[in-house]
């Protein structure tokens, strides 16, 4: 049997920290035993809901720049657990854990998760982790895009970088009218207004800017739309909406736990991102029937096929979007053909059972290399 211990940059709301929960709480049992999870930063909403499920949650604290003790202090920690596998998902985890690796005294395979935002680091910590990258055993990446990226612009070996796309759980999420019924009133919306949804962090990655001058140019028109998220740029979303004068039509909610409630109230789903991951939200609305509308970048085609389960638009122009947006809103028989193949999709290609199988394999592929 493996011992596993998890390393994460952070265990809050995010599509990292959620395929984290799924492998810590449903990897096979009978081969690999979880020892922990540590969260890099203070610990968030995983954190809580892994301690629920019985596994060890710990904090390095970090608020800032990693210093040499975090590093210290992570190498103590696998030298009393005494891993087999260490699985580091994003950054700052993993360049923690492969400076913790020679101070720990204790062999164990070093598996990373890059996940989408190396595409978004600074020259100099692309230079740490040029520095620091031969430790890692094996590299796992989200999509196929993320690995040519690792590979053609990172110079990663091909032979130490595969591809387990991500997974979402299909049991416990139909569509519940009640939940629909119920966060439609709180928006204050009639049956005539068609509700666009978006979830993720307010950061600029996510292209939210672009969907609020999508919806300027939808003005007057019975289409909605509702973010939900936090992050660094609410303010100038915030100043945007009301430069657009479009308060009436936009939300930004804040993050919500009541994720399958609000998918239920939406009548489409949007992913304006500039770049992207497979991110696992979009997942999650395509299994709910949803018809979505993306941006076609990055893993995202690997998930979506344009006009088939879903609507692709370029990143960055409102133009294209607006007009894919007005598209589904004025037909709910595209809707019911988008949101059908969307389901079917996901049921087909992306269920957590098959990302778990994938996962499993590749921690028993590190030992047998």
């Amino acid at each position: 049997m493996a011992r596993v211990l998890f390393v994460s940059t952070s265990t809050t709301l995010g599509g990292a920290e959620k395929t984290l929960y799924a492998l810590a709480t449903l990897l096979d049992r009978r081969a690999h035993q979880v020892v922990g999870v540590v969260s890099v930063k203070p610990e968030g909403h995983y954190a809580r809901r892994l301690r629920e499920q019985g596994i060890k949650v710990e904090s390095l604290g970090l608020t800032r720049t990693p210093r040499p003790s975090h590093a210290r202090r992570l190498a103590e920690i696998i030298r009393r657990e005494r891993p087999d596998v260490v699985h580091a998902l994003m950054y700052q985890a993993i360049q923690l854990a492969r400076a913790a690796k020679p101070r720990a005294g204790v062999p164990f395979k070093l598996i990373s998760s890059p996940r989408v935002n190396y595409r978004s680091r600074s020259w100099w910590t692309l230079l740490i982790d040029r520095a620091l990258k031969g430790r890692d055993d094996l590299l796992i990446a989200e999509c196929e895009a993320s690995r040519r990226f690792l590979i053609e612009r990172l110079g990663y070996a091909p032979s130490k970088v595969i591809t387990v796309r991500n997974g979402v759980d299909l049991a416990g999420w139909p569509a519940s009218k009640l939940d629909r019924r119920r966060k439609r009133l709180e928006l204050r919306l009639t049956d005539g207004e068609f509700l666009i949804g978006a979830l993720g962090r307010l950061d600029r990655q996510k292209g939210f800017a672009t969907l609020v001058e999508a919806m300027a140019a939808l003005k007057g028109t019975p289409v909605r739309c509702a973010i939900l998220g936090e992050g660094p740029e609410r303010a100038r979303l915030e100043a945007l909406i009301r430069r657009r004068e479009v308060e009436r039509s936009v939300w930004l909610l804040g993050e919500r736990g009541d994720i399958p409630a609000w998918l239920s109230a939406f009548d489409a789903y949007c992913l304006p991102s500039l770049w992207e991951g497979l991110p696992n939200a979009l997942l999650e609305a395509m299994a709910l029937g949803l018809p979505v509308i993306a941006s076609g970048v990055d893993g995202v085609p690997e998930a979506v096929t344009d006009g088939v389960d879903g609507l692709l638009v370029p990143p960055g122009r409102p133009v294209p979007l607006a007009r894919a947006l007005r598209e589904l809103a004025g037909s709910p028989e595209k809707r019911a053909v988008l949101g059908a193949a969307a389901k079917a999709t996901v049921a087909e290609r992306f269920t957590v059972r098959r990302m778990l199988e994938e996962y499993e394999r590749a921690y028993s592929s590190v030992f047998s290399a």
